[in-house]
């Protein structure tokens, strides 16, 4: 019975992805589940429409600075929590992740205030700056339970042997917690290059992320090109997953 109801679970779940990146492959100009024919037309169209070419370069770009600048204050975060008897450490522990628990609608609201007020609104620093508050909550869980697993006593050993903090932090912490760092950092990545319901409203017609892009486009027009750029996607994120995996994979396999 359980089993029936995961493959359930799991159908309804694949079955619209399955679905669209099949209808990427018609030859024809509006949505049909090609059958007989099969076409790569769409996959042209789309990397070759400028519009998609350059969201998706600065979703990739957004993506990279936001996991990046994300990865380092949360190492930094949760290295103060694991590491030193800060009082109230679990009400920090809640501030850091509470953007989780409010609702996208209102964040980007409530960020499109403070941008415009810092004159930051239609600049990529300000989107920077959002999608780092979006996904920073994540790293930190995520290297939190990394540098729970640091044996503290080797950082001791560093500092009794004379090593500043920030050098044994470069030679010691960081490397053996690197892998989360690369997990945190990956999944970080694919929910800023994925996030849309935030992003409108910090975006201007010069400023527009590949999920931007396709709403727009779909605003406009509806076919098959659609379907092409979101298997291209998925595609994307199914390779970030997969990077996920193996990164997970080396972790366990060296305990």
């Amino acid at each position: 019975m359980t089993r029936a109801i995961t493959a359930l679970m799991l159908a309804v779940m694949l079955a619209p992805i399955v679905l669209v990146v099949w209808m990427s492959f018609t030859p024809q100009a509006y949505f049909v589940v090609p059958i007989t024919s099969f076409s790569l037309r769409w996959y042209r169209e789309a990397l070759s429409y400028p519009g998609f070419i350059a969201g998706f370069t600065l979703s990739a770009e957004l993506a990279s600075l936001a996991g990046l600048t994300a990865v380092v204050c949360a190492f930094l975060a949760a290295y103060g929590l694991t590491r030193y008897p800060l009082p109230g450490k679990t009400a920090l522990l809640a501030f850091f992740t509470s953007p989780l628990l409010v609702p996208a609608v209102v964040f980007g609201i409530a960020m499109l205030q403070f941008v415009n007020r810092i004159g930051l609104y239609n600049r990529l620093i300000g989107l920077v700056l959002a999608h780092v508050v979006v996904v920073t909550p994540y790293a930190i869980r995520t290297l939190h339970t990394a540098l729970a697993a640091v044996p503290e006593e080797m950082e001791w050993a560093a500092m009794a042997l004379g090593a500043p903090r920030l050098r044994m932090l470069a030679r010691i912490t960081v490397p053996l917690c690197a892998r989360g760092m690369i997990t945190a950092f990956l999944f970080c990545f694919l929910l800023s290059f994925s996030e849309v319901t935030m992003t409108i409203f910090m975006t201007g017609p010069a400023l527009q992320t590949l999920p931007i892009r396709i709403y727009s486009y779909m605003s406009d027009r509806i076919d098959p090109m659609v379907a092409a750029v979101s298997s291209l996607v998925v595609l994307v994120s199914l390779l970030v997953v997969l990077a996920l995996t193996l990164v997970e994979g080396l972790r366990k396999g060296l305990r």
